[in-house]
């Protein structure tokens, strides 16, 4: 007599093969789990200027910013991003589409301006140089210069990880701070170190005088340390924030940006 197979039992196979080919379809960035320490320095300022600490876990990116106490959840799976005020203990919601087409539409002002810079800043070409021994890496152009102190990533997948988060960052912070610098020369940058799987240990922005964006000459200097494993205290924060993300009253996002009375 022939065996019957259990159809739970066929169930649970064939499961579990649908999930072991989405994990090796998936894109192996969001399978890289990492964190970085991030602080900013502004001209000559002995402090920070700003302090961070970005999260990446499966999949979706918590950056927290030390001062004020704020999060962003970079959420890509559902496309979008998700702001959080941790002292208001409010929470308003962006989507990729709308950060994208506020970054496209930047892009087109600054080709249709005059202005050579700010032609540049839509459309940013670096002389660039690399120093493979030393992973010194120089782009420079008459109006802005990057130089960056360098380390091996050891793994595509951060590299990936982190191009795409600080691509997509830098196009959100131009729609939340007006006046902000556009996005493009630091994305052009970002694609450079991915190409050479390099991550910015140290990185020295210059932008010289002129009209307009750029009244005064300005220094800014990041230092980054990548921590290539989680700990238990990062994924602890994560599910807070998660919590909070549940918690939070939902606003708009004008009201977020400032105009809920206290």
């Amino acid at each position: 007599m022939a065996l019957r197979t259990p159809r739970v039992f066929l169930l649970a196979v064939v499961n579990l093969l649908s999930a072991a080919c989405a994990a090796a379809q998936s894109d192996p960035a969001e399978r890289a789990e990492f964190r970085i320490e991030n602080r900013v320095f502004v001209d000559n300022e002995k402090e920070p200027h700003s302090e961070s600490t970005t999260v990446f876990f499966r999949g979706i990116v918590y950056d927290y910013l030390k001062k004020p106490a704020e999060a962003t959840v970079f959420d890509k799976p559902r496309g979008r991003f998700i702001l959080l005020d941790m002292t208001r203990r409010v929470h308003t919601e962006v989507t990729m589409e709308k950060v994208a087409a506020f970054a496209d539409a930047l892009r087109q002002w600054a080709a249709s301006q005059s202005d050579p810079f700010v032609q540049f800043l839509g459309d940013p070409r670096f002389d660039e140089q690399v120093d493979e021994g030393s992973r010194q890496l120089a782009f420079d152009s008459p109006w802005m210069q990057y130089h960056l102190t360098a380390v091996d990533t050891e793994d595509a997948a951060i590299s990936r990880a982190y191009r795409e988060f600080s691509d997509w960052h830098c196009r959100l912070n131009t729609l939340l701070t007006p006046g902000a610098r556009p996005p493009f020369p630091r994305m052009a940058v970002n694609a450079a170190l991915e190409k050479r799987q390099l991550f910015p240990s140290e990185a020295h922005l210059v932008i010289h005088p002129k009209k307009g964006l750029a009244p005064k000459r300005m220094s800014i200097r990041s230092e980054h340390q990548l921590i290539r494993r989680l700990v238990e205290s990062d994924r602890d924060r994560v599910a807070q924030t998660d919590q909070f993300m549940a918690i939070f009253r939902r606003v708009s996002f004008e009201e977020y940006q400032g105009k809920i009375a206290n």
